[in-house]
Order: structure tokens, then sequence, then C-alpha cells
């Protein structure tokens, strides 16, 4: 799966955000300053280009600015020429509006969410798209929603594409996540069969080691908070560009 275009369009993306922060840093602008507002003619300029899109999303996280991003990623998914990425980065806009909602508004946010996958994937199925909407269905309710089978057939599925791309540190985060759905859904042995599956492809990695030596209420502390909406995710995609280690 591509997630930014060739090399020297690359090279021009890693610039402007390299620009784009250096003159944040300088300027310590406010949510309205003139960072943000160039940050944003980024955007607009460059709606596929994840990494910009993501750290423009992580500027209005802090800011607490989060309808601001959803509002313009949503004008510019509008566009005719509207490819998967901008709808990504929407879906991971309502996602990091999440934790500062009500409960009730996060249904909403989950809903549109999940939606905006849905585009990206009639455009261009990819992996991010297909694990990121699988993953939203895991935090419903399972007694109120049932939406837990849905979200494991998305990881499921997210899980058969990994055949198909180079390895990387991030893939464990498909099996973590669709053995939480499993987990979800009262099926502990099968979700213990995907975390050790895991577990062998991907030993370094602490949450799914955890989850393979850990039984009975330690284990569902583990997943319920996993789960749990009120607490915020990293959204910024850095492990997808190799500029952070998977956690």
């Amino acid at each position: 799966m591509t997630f930014s275009g060739k090399a020297a369009r690359f090279a021009l993306v890693v610039v402007v955000v390299a620009g784009v922060m250096a003159a944040g840093s300088a300027a310590e602008s406010g949510a309205g300053g003139p960072a943000i507002a160039a940050l944003e003619q980024a955007v607009i300029a460059n709606p596929e280009e994840l990494r910009i899109c993501a750290e423009y999303r992580q500027r209005m996280i802090a800011a607490g600015e989060y309808d601001r991003a959803i509002g313009l990623l949503s004008k510019l998914s509008l566009r005719a020429s509207a490819g998967p990425n901008v709808y990504v980065s929407l879906a991971l806009a309502y996602v990091d509006k999440v934790p500062a909602a009500s409960p009730f508004k996060r249904i909403f946010l989950g809903r549109d969410a999940m939606r905006a996958l849905s585009r990206a994937i009639e455009r261009q199925p990819s992996l991010v798209a297909y694990y990121i909407r699988g993953l939203i269905a895991l935090y419903y309710p399972e007694a109120v929603f049932h939406r837990a089978r849905g979200g494991i057939a998305d990881l499921e599925h997210a899980r058969e594409m990994l055949a198909t791309l180079p390895v990387q540190p991030y893939h464990a985060r498909v099996y973590i996540s669709l053995g939480d759905g499993y987990w979800k859904v009262k099926d502990l042995e099968r979700a213990r069969s995907i975390w050790t599956d895991g577990a062998n492809r991907f030993p370094a990695n602490p949450a799914l080691r955890s989850r393979v030596t850990t039984r009975g209420g330690e284990l569902d502390r583990i997943v319920d908070q996993a789960l749990d909406p009120g607490t915020r995710v990293d959204t910024s995609l850095q492990e997808l560009f190799g500029t952070a280690p998977t956690p």
C-alpha cells in the first residue's frame, strides 16, 4: 500500500511540513495564528498527503479546535477530485474529538468516522482504512450496538492484506485489535490464538506480550482500557512514516 507519492513528491511534503513546524515553533501562534493558517493552506494544496493532514490535526488537538479540522477536511472531501486519503484524515479528525465529547456525542463521531472510512475504501481499499474502521467498531458497547462482528470482519480483512505488504512494526496493531475484537465477543480461545500468532511475529511488542501472558481480570482490565473511548489515542500516523517506534 502506498501512502504518499513518488520520491520527489514525498521530499516536497517533508519540506512543507518541516517548514510549517519551524514556523509554528518560532511564532508560537494560537489556533488562529499565521502558522496554523500556513498549515491549512498546505492541507488545502495537498489533501491526499496523510503526513501534512496528520500534522494539522495534531495542532488542532493541542488547540482544542476539533471542529475546525473536521470542517476543513469535510470541505476538501467534497471535491470531485477527492481521493481516499482525505477521507482517512477526516475520519481521524472525528476520532480526535471523541475523548473531549460526551458519551452521547461519541456515538455519532464514531459513526461519521466509519462512514468516512467507507468512502476511503470505496476509492481505494487500504490496510489503514480497514484497520481504523474495524477498530472504531470495537469501541461501541457490544450489548447495545452489536458492532464487534463487523469490526472483526474489517480487521480480518486487514490481516489478509498484511500478506501482500512488507512487514512493518506497526502491523502488530492488527493482531492486537483483532484479538481484542474476539475478546469482545467472548471468544477468548480465538483471541489468544490471534494474540499468540502476533506475538510470534512481533516478539518485541509489549501489548501483544502482555495479552498472551495475562489471565482473568487483569486481561479484562488491559483490553477494557485499550477500548476506552475516553482515552486519547495517537492519531499522528508517525509509525507509517518511520518517525516513531510502535508502542
